[in-house]
């Protein structure tokens, strides 16, 4: 299941010249941002098979910095306890809501809303459900990178 990639609020000028600016960027933001998160989902929880030793893509779409961070907290942003205790995982709902700073209709910045839903099957079966925000920066080559997040997962009853 592919996620599905919405713009929520844009702060910023975008009225006039900057809102034709602004409505040109919006398909390449959505693209290029739901990139970056979906390499994330799929790395760490959806896209991979198990059980598994490693969750060695689920960060590249990191800034090196929050890599590190992101390395620390692999319990939080991978299914690492459950990696040799499952033997898949089937997605129930996938949602990205990109909230953008685009001053003068240039997207600046952006915080991508994440809620992922997911049953695993095997030792341990049941929901899980990963939701928070990720923090993103372009880069010059046109994609966006995760510098920071707040992301909470956990069991859904």
């Amino acid at each position: 299941m592919a996620s599905r990639v919405v713009i929520g609020s844009v702060a910023g000028d975008v009225r006039g010249g900057a809102r034709q600016r602004f409505a040109a960027a919006r398909p390449a933001l959505e693209k290029s941002v739901g990139q970056a998160v979906d390499t994330w989902l799929d790395g760490g929880f959806v896209g991979v098979t198990y059980p598994r030793d490693t969750f060695d893509t689920a960060f590249t779409s990191f800034t090196p910095d929050a890599r590190k961070d992101a390395e620390r907290d692999k319990a939080l942003l991978t299914l690492w306890g459950y990696r040799h205790r499952i033997d898949g995982v089937t997605t129930t709902h996938r949602k990205i809501v990109v909230d953008v700073l685009a001053p003068r209709g240039k997207p600046a910045a952006a915080t991508a809303r994440v809620d992922l839903r997911f049953t695993t099957s095997g030792d341990v079966a049941g929901p899980v459900e990963v939701t928070g925000r990720l923090f993103l920066t372009p880069t010059a080559a046109g994609t966006w990178r995760i510098f920071g997040y707040d992301v909470s997962k956990g069991a859904r009853g």
